[in-house]
């Protein structure tokens, strides 16, 4: 059990709050330099562990449950900012009124709900540059870590452990080079050379399935495949990994969004969301392979925060940004009933994908059947 918490806890705990402090610390800084007052600056939610208050009267702390964060600021409603709270409202001086964030203009609020985001895109470059300078580029290998038993490259003969060599008769030399041949829906079979086990094997695997019940011809995106967590770098001047930072960020993005528009048109499965539990994963595994392993966890996870927050989906940094758009354009906020309505639905949205996401994890880690192995390790120690 200790182990597991050295292994598994900490490093998620320490990663997390790294990529949820640049998170938050970018709303904060846009809010103090529109005049905002900051009351609370937390990593976590629940009880405060431990904390301080500086001199302009914002409390920095850490709560008990270290899954997030947020910043509230002087009259909101709660810590998403998205409304005030009017009995607060009304008891502030004139003064006070101005330092509430629901006093300043649209332009203002946009830019303080974008701040969040804009900080992970930049801490997330400016680690890359960092990172590729110091260790150099770093390279995935195309070597496979996890097979789905379900999927096709399974039944096509892909095994753990396999390196692949060349795909259609070309050179694979990382994973990500894999991907374009794969999601690219330009090929229907996939020529491949491996090794294994010093060996070379050559499969075709077909990227087309025949739905049993209409006949119909599906392409398929994806093989089913995870790869090896451990990482190779390629040594690259200071001017160069200036520029592969940048578009390695854009290639990122782009991954991500791609990715997502995929499983929201069911060309690939739901089951592929992971929750805490995988991102606890991720994490131990990028630890287990030291300080760049555990920069470059961070950068993914710093662009995944940044890009899915603009998404226009309400209680995201994205819907805020657009609610305060749409008050801008028609010169009015929309009525309280219609803010509620279209925030409550956000909410629901946010839950119901972070409950999808966490049922994955416990499918895919086995969580039931250990807690069970727990309970049946316990009972046995229990006098009867």
């Amino acid at each position: 059990m200790f182990t597991w918490v050295l292994e598994f806890f900490v490093p998620t705990i320490i990663l997390m709050s790294v990529v949820v402090f640049v998170h938050e610390w970018g709303h904060f800084w846009v809010a103090r330099r529109n005049n905002v007052k900051v009351e609370d600056f937390a990593i976590g939610f629940g009880p405060e562990l431990f904390g301080f208050s500086d001199k302009k009267g914002t409390r920095w702390a850490f709560r008990l449950v270290p899954l997030g964060g947020y910043i509230k600021m002087l009259g909101d409603a709660d810590a998403t900012s998205a409304t005030a709270d009017d009995a607060i409202i009304t008891k502030l001086t004139e003064e006070e009124r101005k330092q509430t964030l629901h006093a300043k203009t649209p332009w203002q609020r946009i830019q303080v709900a974008a701040g969040g985001p804009l900080a992970n895109f930049v801490f997330a470059i400016v680690a890359m540059i960092g990172l590729f300078a110091v260790f150099g580029e770093p390279i995935t290998p195309p070597v496979i870590g996890f097979v789905d038993p379900a999927g096709v490259g399974a039944k096509h003969g892909l095994q753990e452990n396999d390196r692949i060599v060349e795909i259609n008769h070309e050179k694979i030399h990382s994973f990500e080079n894999m991907l374009p041949f794969i999601r690219s829906g330009k090929h229907e079979v996939l020529s491949i050379k491996l090794e294994r086990a010093k060996k070379q094997v050559q499969l075709n695997i077909p990227l087309t399935l025949k739905d049993k019940e209409t006949g119909e011809i599906q392409k398929i995106k994806v093989l089913g495949i995870k790869p090896n967590p451990s990482k190779e770098y390629k040594e690259v001047s200071f001017g160069a990994a200036v520029q592969t930072a940048f578009s390695t960020f854009w290639g990122m993005c782009k991954t991500i969004v791609v990715g997502l528009g995929e499983l929201l048109t069911g060309q690939r499965k739901g089951d592929e969301l992971g929750g805490i539990l995988a991102i606890g994963d991720m994490a131990s595994q990028s630890a287990k392979l030291g300080v760049a392993g555990m920069l470059w966890f961070m950068i993914i996870m710093s662009i995944n925060l940044g890009l899915i927050n603009l998404f226009p989906i309400p209680v995201l940094d994205g819907g805020q940004m657009l609610m305060t758009s749409i008050e801008w354009v028609i010169g009015k906020p929309l009525p309280e009933k219609i803010q509620k309505y279209i925030f409550g639905s956000g909410f629901a949205l946010v839950i119901s994908l972070m409950l999808y996401s966490t049922w994955n994890d416990i499918v895919r880690f086995n969580v039931i059947q250990k807690i069970y192995s727990l309970f049946q390790i316990v009972r046995g120690w229990l006098p009867l």
